[in-house]
């Protein structure tokens, strides 16, 4: 976060934001800066939605409308570096998340490793492992390429073969590279993947939809994000395709499934006179085929739809994971054009963010006028 402000506005604001549009249970931020008394303005401020039961230099943040919080505990761990939620889960299951900012310095950072894997001995063990590692095993998440000092990962390397941890990023996408934090143009460009989530090895596969994506909100970090399911809980499927309800105010597609909808009655009408009945050739094979015909004009349109700034924004995503795995371009060229797209990208998100912020704010204004004037009137 680099604190709680940039340019005299309040990053929680927005911080409340992503939660609400992108639906995020529990969020885990670095560099907080916050006093206990900022820390419990912020908890009565948002007291419709977040709980912030810890942030000194690290906090995790909990969505009150999605996560049970009631009865959450916190263990700070290492002051401003590491601190544990013990979560209530499902039934009488808790879910232990451990956020950590991890030192800079190569011999700092394999000390705060080792210092961690002592309070393990004492603390609650975690599920899930998170945060600003300022350290990679891998030279593969880095550009330029190269590798971390040895102590450190071997450290690291350490306490996740301990607590039984595994980089879910990287299990989902072996051969893939992508970043979460990139330096200033000033500073060179470099960029490396220092932000990742880790879990347990036997929860991996009650975990989908890893992503790293721009938050929206002035950082030059990534946002990373999986969901992660009890495996007790029942497997849900992603449903049945249902009609965009937006789509039902397009007149265009409205003519359209009327004018199929006249078609399908002509050919029943006609059915009935004229040719004999078959199992191909009946009402509710034809039913059945204008069905088909309107779901496929209802998902054209709804592809259409998409606003031009996410189209914009989904193909700068596919060219960035192309000119990054791309191995026939050299290390200057992908580091180069790699910057490019993301800072694009950065960009068109904070648009989209703002957006989304101006239209809330007119809506409420609007409501609040129209709100005035039913006053007024009843008076």
């Amino acid at each position: 976060m680099k604190g709680r402000f940039h340019h005299g506005s309040d990053k929680w604001l927005h911080i409340n934001q992503v939660i609400r549009d992108q639906k995020i249970g529990i969020l885990a931020l670095q560099e907080t800066h916050l006093s206990k008394l900022e820390e419990n303005s912020i908890n009565q401020i948002f007291q419709d939605r977040l709980h912030l039961p810890n942030a000194r230099g690290v906090a995790i943040v909990i969505n009150k409308q999605l996560t049970n919080w009631k009865g959450v505990q916190t263990f700070e761990l290492i002051p401003g570096r590491a601190v544990l939620a013990k979560l209530p889960w499902h039934k009488d299951a808790c879910l232990n998340v451990l956020n950590i900012y991890a030192p800079n310095d190569s011999s700092t950072n394999a000390e705060f490793w080792e210092l961690l894997l002592m309070k393990m001995e004492m603390n609650p063990k975690p599920d899930i492992l998170l945060g600003d590692f300022n350290l990679v095993e891998d030279a593969l998440d880095r550009l330029p390429p190269h590798a971390d000092a040895r102590r450190a990962t071997e450290a690291l390397a350490k306490l996740k073969m301990a607590l039984n941890l595994v980089d879910g990023w990287r299990m989902e996408n072996p051969d893939s590279t992508a970043f979460t934090f990139s330096q200033s143009r000033a500073q060179g460009g470099a960029q490396s993947r220092i932000d990742r989530i880790y879990l347990k090895r036997d929860a991996l596969i009650f975990s989908k939809e890893w992503h790293i994506e721009p938050s929206g909100i002035h950082t030059d970090h990534q946002l990373v994000s999986a969901r992660i399911s009890d495996h007790r809980m029942p497997y849900v499927g992603k449903g049945r395709w249902s009609l965009p309800l937006f789509i039902l105010k397009d007149q265009e597609v409205s003519e359209e499934i009327v004018s199929l909808g006249r078609i399908l009655q002509q050919k029943i009408n006609q059915g009935q006179h004229l040719q004999p009945r078959s199992e191909t050739d009946n009402p509710q094979t034809a039913f059945k085929s204008f069905k088909d015909a309107v779901i496929s004009t209802c998902r054209r349109a709804a592809k259409e739809a998409i606003p031009k700034i996410q189209r914009k924004m989904n193909t700068i995503k596919s060219n960035l994971k192309t000119v990054l795995n791309d191995k026939s371009l050299s290390e200057e060229e992908r580091q180069h054009t790699g910057f490019e797209l993301q800072e694009q990208l950065d960009q068109l998100q904070m648009i989209r963010h703002n957006k989304t912020r101006d239209n809330l704010a007119a809506k409420i204004r609007l409501e609040n006028r129209k709100d005035s004037k039913d006053e007024g009137y009843d008076n």
